[in-house]
C-alpha cells in the first residue's frame, strides 16, 4: 500500500516537525534518560543531523571519560534523526502527537560501535546520509515498503574521532504494523505494541483511586502488569489524569455486572488482553467457566503470566485465539465443547468498541446475539462520543484528553451518541448505558464523553 508523501516544504516541516529546539524536547520527555544526560539535537537538515551528549557527572564512568553505553545511545538518536528528517511531514510513533495511520516507526534493528580513543570531552555525534542512499530511503517508505538502512555516526571528542557506528534502523508506516493477515505474519513490532497496551491496562487496574467509590481491586493486575506495565502506567497517568479512574470505574462496573446475574454459569472475555478478572472471580464463582479469547500473541502472553500465579484456575478457564477483524467468533466460541449458549452467560467487550470501525463493531454485537440464547445473559460494552472521534468540540477539557491520546499513539475510530439503538440493531432487546461520569457523580466533561452499556436478549 503506497503511502501518500505529505506537500510540505523542507522549511515547513523544519518548524513544525524536525527543528533541535523541538526535537530534543519531544525525545527528553519520551526518553528520560537524555534528559538526565543533558543529550541534546544542536543541528539538523534534510540526510543530517549533528548532537551533543556534555561530559558531565551523569554521562561519565569511573575515569571521567563517558560511558561507552551512553555514546551508544547518542549514536541511535542521531542516526535516527537523520532518517526521521527525510519522511518529510510524518510524524514519529511514541514522539510527536500523532494517529496509526499518519505516522511512521523507526526502530533500532542492530548496531556495530567501534571506539577509538577515551572521550574526555563534550561528544559530538554526526550522521550525514549520502543523496543517492537517502532518495532511496524516501522512494521505499512513500511506496509503502519497509526501509531497512545501515547509516554511519561519527562520534568527535576534543576534535578527535572517539568512536564510528553502523546503525542499522527499521521504518514502516504504523498502520502496517497492524496487519490484515493472520499469524505468523504479524511482525515483532505489532507485537511489542499489543503486549505493551496491554501490560500499561492492567498496570493501571493495579492502581488505587482517591474517590471513595472506587473500591474494587483486582489483586493480580499489577503482577500481571510487571515493571514494564507499571512505568508505562505511570506514563499514561501523568499525560491523561482522568484514564485512571476511567478504567478503574469500568473495571468496579463490569465485577458489580458479574455479581448481579441470577445463577452465572459463564463469562467471556472478548479481547482478554492481561485481565485478570477470571482468576479474580474463579475462586467466589466455583461453577462458572471463564472463556478468555485474544490473538495468539496476547493468549501466549496470558498463559505465560498466569503459570507464574500460586493458583491460576486452569481448571475453569479456556483460552481460545482469534482475530477479530477477520473471524468467525460465533464458531471460535459457540463450537467449543465447553460453551453452553443456553445458561447465563455474560460476555464483557471492554475497552475495544473504539478501536473498531462501525460496520465491525456491528458484526461483533451480533456475534455475541447469537452467543446469548438464555434471557438472564447480558453484555457488558464501552463508547465514546463521536466527538472524541471526530474533535468536533469547544472544551478545552476534552480537546487537552484528545492530545494527550494522540502523544501515546492511541486515537480512537469510532464513537456512537446512541449505544442503545446501535445494540438493539444488533439483536438486542433492553440496554442501560450511563455515564463514567454519571456513576461517579463527577461532571467532568471528559468522563461524560465516555459510557458503560449492558445489554440483554
Amino acid at each position: 500500500m503506497a503511502m501518500q508523501q505529505l506537500e510540505v516544504s523542507w522549511e515547513q516541516d523544519y518548524r513544525d516537525r524536525m527543528n533541535p529546539e523541538l526535537m530534543t524536547s519531544l525525545l527528553r520527555t519520551s526518553i528520560p534518560v537524555l534528559d538526565r544526560c543533558d543529550w541534546q539535537i544542536k543541528s539538523v537538515r534534510e540526510g543530517f543531523c549533528e548532537t551533543l551528549l556534555p561530559l558531565n557527572k551523569e554521562t561519565t564512568n569511573q575515569h571521567g571519560t563517558h560511558q561507552a553505553a551512553l555514546i551508544s545511545l547518542s549514536a541511535d538518536y542521531t542516526g535516527g534523526m537523520a532518517l526521521a528528517t527525510l519522511l518529510r511531514g510524518v510524524p514519529l510513533a511514541g514522539i510527536h502527537a500523532c494517529r496509526n495511520d499518519v505516522s511512521a516507526s523507526l526502530w533500532l534493528a542492530g548496531m556495530n560501535v567501534r571506539y577509538k580513543c577515551p572521550s574526555t570531552g563534550h561528544l559530538t555525534g554526526i550522521c550525514e546520509i549520502d543523496p543517492v542512499q537517502a532518495e532511496e530511503v524516501k522512494q521505499r517508505y512513500f511506496r509503502g515498503n519497509r526501509v531497512l538502512v545501515t547509516l554511519q555516526v561519527r562520534c568527535y571528542s576534543n576534535g578527535e574521532l572517539a568512536a564510528e557506528a553502523e546503525m542499522k534502523y527499521f521504518a514502516q508506516p504504523t498502520i502496517q504494523l497492524t496487519p490484515a493477515a493472520p499469524q505468523p505474519s504479524r511482525s515483532t513490532l505489532f507485537n511489542h505494541k499489543l503486549k505493551a497496551s496491554a501490560r500499561m491496562i492492567a498496570g493501571v487496574r493495579g492502581k488505587s483511586s482517591a474517590r471513595a467509590k472506587l473500591r474494587s481491586h483486582c489483586p493480580h493486575a499489577g503482577f500481571a502488569a510487571g515493571p514494564h506495565g507499571h512505568l508505562l502506567a505511570d506514563h499514561l497517568n501523568s499525560i491523561l489524569p482522568q484514564l485512571n479512574d476511567m478504567v478503574l470505574t469500568r473495571s468496579q462496573h463490569i465485577d458489580e455486572m458479574i455479581q448481579q446475574v441470577p445463577g452465572l454459569r459463564q463469562v467471556v472475555l472478548a479481547g482478554a488482553g492481561l485481565d485478570m478478572r477470571s482468576i479474580k472471580h474463579a475462586s467466589s464463582h466455583p461453577h462458572v467457566t471463564f472463556f478468555e479469547i485474544d490473538l495468539p500473541e496476547m493468549i501466549a502472553e496470558r498463559e505465560r503470566v498466569t503459570k507464574l500465579l500460586q493458583e491460576d484456575y486452569r481448571h475453569q478457564r479456556v483460552m481460545l485465539t482469534a482475530d477479530f477483524k477477520t473471524q468467525d467468533l460465533t464458531k471460535i466460541i459457540g463450537e467449543h465443547e465447553r460453551f453452553d449458549p443456553t445458561v447465563p452467560t455474560a460476555i464483557i467487550f471492554e475497552g475495544c468498541s473504539m478501536y473498531f470501525s462501525e460496520v465491525e463493531n456491528l458484526r461483533l454485537y451480533k456475534s455475541f446475539r447469537e452467543l446469548m440464547q438464555h434471557p438472564l445473559s447480558c453484555l457488558w460494552t464501552d463508547f465514546v462520543e463521536p466527538k472524541v472521534v471526530t474533535r468536533r468540540t469547544n472544551d478545552q477539557r476534552i480537546l487537552s484528553f484528545l492530545e494527550g491520546m494522540d502523544s501515546l499513539g492511541e486515537s480512537f475510530i469510532f464513537g456512537t451518541d446512541n449505544p442503545a439503538e446501535l445494540l438493539e440493531s444488533a439483536g438486542f432487546g433492553i440496554v442501560e448505558t450511563i455515564s463514567a461520569g454519571s456513576y461517579l457523580d463527577d461532571p467532568d466533561p471528559v468522563l461524560e464523553t465516555y459510557s458503560f452499556s449492558i445489554a440483554r436478549p
